[in-house]
């Protein structure tokens, strides 16, 4: 993977409803990096793992030689607004974090209502993350009101969706790159059919960071593994 502009993490959950056998698939595809699911029917579900299953996932990691670039953790925007549901949010957000932290310091992605929750409830978002030695990343483009702690998340489907550039967001220093794209409103990989220019996305990007690892979000995708192979090639 010495010859690509910087890492592609994919999105493991997607390949496997087993864990170790995605984890073994990205291995296998010559990947470095991986991102992490904390809700979804594979994902991880920091809140309900015992410490053991933590160390023994640290463990497959290490063995894969595999770094972490970051957790999914994609509760409905509105459970962050809503009493009923909103202790319930908090407290995987806190258990994303505290797995986020033993794994190296990652990002926790979020999808946050527009606008934006309370400010207590951003502190505590924000406090969570700084306790576990984590970071919060948004999905989508950052209000103005957004705490300056919060990085994006930039999903370029999303932005495109939304008619923005998410070159110009991945070329922030603290931003959590991916790449996706879309096409007649479905997610599509990249290189294709869809409007990202992956040139000019890859350039933002490694004007970020190029050791940062950028995630080959294969969601939505009919065929994962072929979707990832397909971005691996035009990320070269």
């Amino acid at each position: 993977m010495e010859h690509l502009v910087t890492p592609l993490a994919p999105t493991v959950a997607e390949l496997s409803m087993d864990l170790r056998a995605g984890i073994a698939i990205v291995q296998r595809e010559g990947f470095r990096a991986v991102q992490l699911a904390a809700s979804g029917s594979s994902g991880v579900r920091p809140a309900s793992m015992s410490e053991s299953a933590r160390r023994d996932l640290a463990a497959t990691l290490r063995r894969a030689e595999l770094i972490v670039a970051g957790i999914d953790l994609w509760i409905p925007p509105d459970h962050f607004r809503d009493a009923a549901t909103l202790d319930r949010a908090m407290h995987a957000v806190d258990a994303a974090c505290s797995l986020a932290g033993e794994l190296g310091g990652c990002a926790v992605c979020l999808e946050l209502p527009r606008p934006l929750p309370s400010d207590e409830t951003n502190q505590a978002i924000h406090a969570a993350a700084v306790s576990h030695g984590a970071r919060i990343a948004v999905l989508g483009p950052l209000p103005e009101d957004a705490p300056e702690e919060f990085s994006a998340c930039v999903d370029p489907a999303t932005f495109l969706a939304a008619g923005l550039d998410p070159a110009i967001a991945a070329a922030q220093p603290h931003a959590a790159p991916r790449l996706s794209d879309i096409a007649a409103g479905c997610r599509v990989p990249p290189g294709g059919e869809g409007g990202l220019d992956v040139q000019a996305y890859r350039i933002a990007c490694e004007i970020g960071g190029q050791q940062r690892p950028v995630v080959a979000d294969v969601r939505a995708m009919p065929s994962p593994l072929y979707a990832l192979r397909v971005m691996r090639s035009c990320w070269t």
